[in-house]
């Protein structure tokens, strides 16, 4: 099967039409679903009353996070008809959202370049609604909190990453890496972003794994640039995990683009911390990283990467007069 141009399969060979139209195929099926898990359901809880209140939310992060009201009725859902009744909801709700995409759209400040990657998401999405596991469609699985919040705005689909709309840094930099950190934050967040917050929050999906290349992050910059240059009250973008440690790049190599692009055009590292998270993730896939941990020579660490905007904004003007294309 053939790939685009980030490497991932082409689901739109799978699907040829439109995800709206597809969305809209699949929903009797899976209103017909939830109907059997909870007879009463599909009266009583109206699918597009639900997604009328599934907006991207004013919070800052958190792109699990759902309102009150959309709370109340997942949990009477649950009460009713069990995780049996809600999965197939969630479901439905998810084809729901994607057939309303092109109206829901207008209220969000979306580049052009996000489009293609948003047909990407909802060919993949609408066609796991039929294969997932049971329960896959649960709040205590972030795959589908991720899943959620591409289909309702919350997080932007760019490629590499997902992007949080609206996010802030933690103040807990301040006071994760010493005196000098404090005072380098201090300065680069208050100089060059002028401000902690609202910031892009850059998020990691395992389904896009094959986009781990240093092309594809750079595509993937391209579009958050984009974003940045249309929402100018957003003062940057920022992404924390232990690849963003500066002592990766001696052990792994081919990890090095992670730092390479955004240090050498503005963006600054600031320590987070260790925990058995950044254990577990920087050691599940490198034997080398292993041992230095093993041996006592690597601690895996979270560090947040942070890039001004204007300075990722400038340096997508000249990628894309040098030719790259995103």
């Amino acid at each position: 099967m053939a790939k685009n141009e980030d490497g991932l399969m082409d689901t739109r060979q799978i699907m040829p039409e439109s995800p709206f139209v597809v969305a809209e195929q699949l929903q009797p099926a899976l209103l017909a679903d939830f109907e059997k898990a909870l007879p009463q359901g599909p009266a009583k809880y109206p699918v597009a009353a639900f997604i009328a209140g599934l907006h991207p939310g004013q919070w800052l992060g958190q792109y699990g996070r759902l309102d009150e009201r959309s709370l109340r009725v997942t949990a009477q859902i649950r009460a009713e008809g069990g995780d049996v009744a809600l999965d197939a909801y969630h479901r439905l709700a998810l084809a729901a959202l994607i057939a309303a995409h092109p109206q829901r759209r207008q209220a969000l400040r979306i580049p052009a370049s996000i489009e293609l990657q948003y047909e990407i998401e909802f060919n993949r999405i609408l066609a796991q609604l039929k294969t997932n596991r049971a329960g896959f469609y649960l709040h205590d699985n972030d795959l589908f909190l991720k899943d959620l919040g591409v289909c309702r705005g919350k997080l932007l689909p760019c490629g590499a990453q997902l992007v949080d709309i609206r996010s802030g840094v933690p103040r807990r930099i301040l006071a994760s890496g010493g005196v000098a950190q404090a005072l380098g934050a201090l300065s680069f967040f208050g100089l060059q972003c002028r401000g902690f917050k609202p910031l892009l929050e850059l998020h990691y999906d395992p389904r896009a794994s094959s986009q781990f290349t240093p092309e594809a992050w750079d595509r993937c910059y391209l579009r958050i640039a984009d974003i940045l240059a249309l929402n100018d009250d957003v003062l940057g973008a920022f992404g924390s995990s232990w690849w963003f440690d500066p002592a990766v790049p001696a052990l792994s190599p081919k990890l090095s683009f992670l730092l390479q692009r955004p240090l050498s055009e503005g963006a600054r590292t600031f320590k987070v911390g260790s925990d058995d998270s950044a254990v577990k993730n920087a050691t599940r896939f490198s034997k080398e990283r292993s041992e230095a941990v093993a041996q006592g020579r690597y601690v895996p660490t979270h560090y947040t990467m942070a890039w001004p905007a204007r300075r990722l904004i400038d340096w997508a003007r000249k990628a894309r007069a040098g030719g790259l294309q995103g």
